[in-house]
C-alpha cells in the first residue's frame, strides 16, 4: 500500500476510543462462531493472528449488495480492495467449546478508503476488539469510493468514529533502527485473491518474530515461549504490497515500558520497508529473563 494510505494508531489507543466497540448492541450485524482447532495456540486459546482471520472473514462477509451488483454488471473499472491498516486487541481469553459472535459494522467513510470495527463478544461480555482501514486502489493509486459502495457502508455505520492517528516516524522505515530480524521465505499458501501476500501471514510473521525473540531471552525449549507472554494487542501498517516469491527480512526492536514490553517490527525488501506492526504484551522480567534490548 501506498505511503499515503491512512493508519491506525497504536494498539492500547483501541481500548480508548473503542468505547462502543465493547456493546453488542452498537453493531448492526452480528455473526455466530465456534473457534477451530487450528485457531489455538498451545494454551489451547484463541491466538491474536487466529482473531485476524476471524476479522477478515467478518470483512469478506460484510453485506454490500449495490457494490457488488456493480461489479458483477461491469459498472466498476479493475480495481483492488487492499488493506491498508488494522489493530486488534484481545481483551480476555478465548477457548474452544465456547460460542462467539462477532460484531461488525464501518467507523469512518472517505474519499477513497473505509474503516471497518469489530467486537468479539461470549454472551454479552467483549472478549476482543478490532479495526481496520481499507483503502480502493487501481493501478494508478487510490480511487473515489462509488456511490454505490458508499451507500451499503452508510447501513453499516456504528456510532463510534474512533480516534485521528498520528504518522509512525519516518524512523521507523530505517532497517537500521531494528536490532535483530531474521528471513522469511513467503509461501504459496500466503498468497489470497489480490496475488500478494494476506494480511493474516504476515501478521504470524510479526508474531514469529516476537517469539523467536522471546526464545532467546528465555531459553525456551521446543514449543517456543509461554503463549502468555505473546502480545495481545497488535497495530500493523502495510506500507506496500508483499510479494510472492520472495525473501524478506522480519526485523524487530523491543522497548520496556510501565505497561510491559513494545515490540516494534518492520518487514524489509533490502532496505525498502514494506510494512510496520506494533505488539503490546507483558514484561518477561518475572520469568528470569535478560532485560530487552
Amino acid at each position: 500500500m501506498a505511503d499515503h494510505a491512512p493508519v491506525l494508531s497504536a494498539g492500547p489507543s483501541l481500548a480508548e476510543d473503542g468505547g462502543a466497540l465493547a456493546d453488542p448492541s452498537a453493531f448492526p450485524t452480528l455473526h455466530p462462531l465456534t473457534p477451530r482447532y487450528a485457531d489455538l495456540g498451545g494454551d489451547a486459546r484463541v491466538t491474536t493472528v487466529a482473531l485476524g482471520r476471524w476479522f477478515e472473514e467478518a470483512r469478506v462477509a460484510a453485506a454490500l449488495p449495490r457494490f457488488r451488483r456493480l461489479v458483477q454488471d461491469g459498472g466498476f473499472r479493475p480495481g483492488r480492495i487492499l488493506l491498508a491498516a488494522q489493530r486488534i486487541r484481545a481483551l480476555a481469553p478465548m477457548t474452544p467449546g465456547e460460542q462467539y459472535r462477532v460484531g461488525t459494522g464501518v467507523r469512518r467513510v472517505g474519499g477513497s478508503s473505509y474503516s471497518w470495527g469489530h467486537g468479539v463478544f461470549a454472551g454479552e461480555r467483549c472478549v476482543a476488539v478490532a479495526d481496520s482501514v481499507t483503502v480502493l486502489a487501481t493501478d494508478a493509486g487510490p480511487s473515489e469510493l462509488p456511490d454505490e459502495l458508499r451507500a451499503d457502508l452508510a447501513a453499516m455505520v456504528i456510532d463510534e468514529p474512533g480516534g485521528a492517528p498520528a504518522r509512525p516516524h519516518a524512523s521507523r522505515h530505517d532497517r537500521g533502527g531494528y536490532p535483530t530480524g531474521h528471513t522469511v521465505t513467503t509461501r504459496i499458501g500466503d498468497v489470497d485473491t489480490n496475488r500478494h501476500v494476506n494480511n493474516v501471514a504476515i501478521l504470524s510473521w510479526y508474531a514469529d518474530a516476537v517469539a523467536a525473540w522471546q526464545a532467546a531471552q528465555l531459553g525456551a525449549a521446543d514449543g517456543g515461549p509461554p503463549e502468555d507472554l505473546a502480545p495481545s494487542a497488535w497495530e500493523v501498517q502495510y506500507v506496500a504490497e508483499v510479494a510472492h516469491p520472495r525473501t524478506y527480512d522480519v526485523a524487530l526492536a523491543v522497548d520496556d515500558t510501565p505497561d510491559g514490553l513494545h515490540y516494534r517490527a518492520g518487514v524489509f525488501a533490502g532496505e525498502r520497508c514494506v510494512g510496520l506492526a506494533d505488539g503490546f504484551g507483558p514484561a518477561l522480567a518475572e520469568r528470569g529473563a535478560r532485560p530487552p534490548r
